[in-house]
């Protein structure tokens, strides 16, 4: 029964031949995918909306890091990782692009999973009551605004739904190229969740239970048979390889499960159960401008209890609608027993579950309501109504259901819900340290162009320390059009110069760990004239990076070499008493001063080792 191969899934319904001609015609084939395209259309303005405010956090500092040159791990699953290095190479920093990218694979997922729904039910009215599910949901939300999240949260949805598009289009018209785009896509998203090695059983359960009839023996037989397993095979063992081959771990650990237990009651109360139907309404906020769900008690009971409704009353109406949530089921289960709401890695401190919300559930809502209500096209009849449904009270009642006023409101109800937690996660997600601190180093940095600044590790409220060496000012500032130049190693300043935690630009000097102390000569220190002079320090440095600081007094400028352990740096003095800077790493205990030009000496007053501070606000 399946249609013709020269009709597209979204062809159905009589023919024109014999309508009369209107100047404006509103039938379904039309109404449908344009009241789709409205619905994904404002979806992603709300979600650009979101987006556009916010910047990067935690673990996308990481990836900026090691675009330059950085010695960082990515962490993460492999695909993951790899679009990161990707995307950071070729847009290093660039905020614009990254948005850009997500909204681009948020409208893939949208666009996928509507053309999924009418392959699955047909171009009916229907089938945007579905869609409209997963686009007011805000469990996909913080896993398409926060880029080291989107980096498993949106290839994830757009591989379950190539994989389950294509195994649709190879059980109904028997497309071999289909079945291959469906088993690529197994393999490419295991490289980005672990989760997906049980999407090919998923696609299995789901052709017994709707693509078989007759017995259970024969079904499973029937479905067994069919030679698009040995496809699906290959892509488990070839994505299977691949992650063993890019070391990604294994796929389920003791303690993911125990996490998984532990956190299971607060992620399915007070984030999956109300972000399946707009909430979490109101949010609690968390350190690097994410949020947690914070819903209040009375909206998470109401919330599952409409869930609850949803399912028993599609179950209560239809025989064989408890298909579709025996199918929803285990899948969920694993999902959240699975860490199912990681970001891509974590490098620090590990976020509380429900930060992150598992986006694949809506997808696995939304289809299974449909597969609850809605005939599958094309395959044996599952659904059938209830007898008291045929009856005159219950065809009074089933009929006011499914008219098109209380669909509205359903979907309006869930419109005005995902717009409220929308705007309180956004109010969070915009108040962010990072982007702050750029913002007024930009404006700082454009009044000097010239400046040198030394590097360092960012304020713990821009990057975390559990980053580094990801957390250093030049990391974060490598997000500008034009980033400012940074005191190398080996290398003389004659100005210290550098951020406060506030991204304002200010003078530095040397805290000492160790120093010269006092001099032998009155009023001088050390001379360097024809002879070198080697000053010690009180007591030798450890390992590290370290700051000096020389000052020094010349009657007349000169040239000078200046030597740290075993590195050799020419300078240049100029007359009177002034401070040169130079940075290098590891241990040493003196500093020696040579002169070009013996007739002219130099007096060192005193040399500071330590680390580069800005100035405190009363010595400005």
């Amino acid at each position: 029964m399946g249609a013709p191969a020269d009709v597209s899934d979204d062809a159905i319904g009589e023919s024109g031949r014999d309508r009369p001609f209107v100047l404006v015609r509103l039938d379904r084939d039309g109404l449908v995918p344009a009241s789709a395209a409205v619905l994904i259309v404002a979806h992603l303005l709300l979600r650009g909306w979101a987006t556009a405010g916010g910047w990067f956090v935690r673990e996308d500092f990481l990836a900026i890091a090691a675009a330059g040159d950085r010695r960082v791990a990515v962490p993460g699953p492999p695909g993951a990782a790899a679009l990161a290095h990707a995307v950071a190479s070729v847009a290093p920093g660039s905020w614009v692009a990254v948005a850009g990218l997500e909204l681009l694979a948020q409208l893939l997922v949208d666009l996928l999973l509507y053309r999924l729904l009418v392959g699955l039910f047909g171009r009916r009215p229907a089938v945007l009551l579905p869609l409209s599910v997963y686009l007011a949901s805000t469990l996909p939300l913080v896993g398409g605004t926060w880029w080291s999240a989107a980096l498993v949260h949106l290839p994830v949805q757009i591989a379950v739904l190539t994989a389950a598009r294509g195994h649709l289009r190879h059980l109904r018209r028997g497309r071999w190229g289909a079945a291959v785009v469906s088993a690529v896509a197994v393999a490419v998203g295991l490289l980005f969740s672990g989760g997906l090695v049980l999407l090919p059983p998923a696609l299995f359960a789901a052709t017994l239970l709707w693509w078989t009839d007759g017995r259970l023996p024969d079904r499973l037989r029937a479905a067994a048979r069919r030679p698009v397993w040995l496809l699906q095979g290959a892509a488990l063992a070839t994505g299977l390889g691949l992650r063993a081959l890019a070391h990604a771990g294994p796929l389920l650990t003791d303690g993911m499960l125990a996490e998984g237990v532990h956190a299971l009651p607060r992620l399915l109360w007070r984030t999956v159960l109300p972000g399946l139907v707009g909430g979490p309404w109101l949010w609690s906020s968390l350190p690097s401008a994410l949020a947690l769900p914070d819903p209040p008690a009375a909206l998470a009971w109401a919330s599952a209890v409409v869930v609850g409704v949803v399912i028993l009353g599609s179950i209560l109406v239809q025989r064989g609608a408890a298909r579709a949530w025996l199918l929803a089921l285990p899948l969920t289960a694993v999902v959240l027993f699975g860490d199912g709401g990681s970001p891509a890695g974590s490098a620090g401190e590990r976020l509380p579950a429900g930060v992150v919300p598992p986006a694949v559930l809506a997808l696995l809502a939304a289809v299974c309501l449909g597969l609850a209500f809605l005939p599958v096209r094309g395959a044996p009849a599952v659904l059938d109504r209830r007898a008291w449904t045929t009856r005159t009270t219950g065809l009074r009642l089933s009929g006011r259901l499914v008219r098109p006023v209380p669909a509205a409101a359903a979907v309006a109800v869930l419109a005005a819900g995902t717009l409220l937690s929308t705007a309180g996660f956004a109010d969070r997600w915009w108040d962010n340290a990072a982007r702050a601190y750029v913002d007024t180093a930009r404006t700082e940095l454009a009044a000097r162009p010239d400046v040198v600044l030394v590097d360092g590790p960012a304020p713990e409220s821009v990057v975390a320390a559990s980053l580094a060496p990801a957390n250093t000012v030049s990391t974060v500032l490598s997000t500008l059009a034009e980033p400012p130049r940074f005191l190398p190693d080996h290398w003389i300043a004659y100005e210290l110069a550098m951020l406060d935690d506030r991204g304002r630009l200010e003078l530095a000097y040397v805290d000492p760990v160790t120093e010269s102390g006092t001099g032998p000569i009155r009023d001088c220190g050390w001379v360097a004239g024809p002879d070198a002079v080697d000053i010690p320090l009180q007591r030798a440095t450890g390992p590290g990076r370290w700051m000096v600081q020389l000052s020094y007094l010349a009657g007349v400028g000169n040239a000078v070499y200046v030597t740290v352990g075993k590195v050799r740096l020419p300078a240049l003095l100029g007359s009177g008493l002034h401070d040169i800077y130079l940075q290098t790493t590891g241990r040493f205990d003196e500093v020696r001063v040579e002169v070009e030009d013996p007739r002219h000496p130099v007096c060192v007053s005193a040399v500071r080792v330590g680390t580069a501070r800005p100035l405190p606000p009363e010595q400005r």
